[in-house]
């Protein structure tokens, strides 16, 4: 089986950190965001087409992939090589990120 790297933009990595001080000062389980991340990472480097395409998005094949427990969007783009997480984004916020 084939994995793609996945990476992380600066911005995603931004929304990552300020979702982690949110969570882990709100949230009775702060071990799922860690676990449900690391679990999604996983499952898009293996298949990145189980996310559903963001037609919203100014940038051509940006998919997202929902969290569930998390609440939130993973937003990215992938080719045969690497996924890019372009955004990490509470679904709750009305409008998505900024791409």
């Amino acid at each position: 089986m084939t994995r793609r790297r996945v990476r992380f933009t600066a911005t995603a990595q931004q929304h990552v950190r300020h979702f982690k001080g949110l969570w882990r000062e709100n949230s009775v389980r702060p071990e799922i965001l860690d676990h449900d991340l690391a679990e999604a990472v996983r499952m898009l480097s293996i298949v990145p087409g189980i996310g559903s395409i963001y037609r919203s998005s100014p940038i051509a094949g940006v998919r997202r992939l929902y969290l569930e427990r998390l609440m939130s969007h993973l937003y990215y783009t992938y080719d045969e090589r690497e996924v890019v997480i372009r955004a990490m984004w509470h679904a709750r916020r009305g409008t998505g990120p900024d791409l």
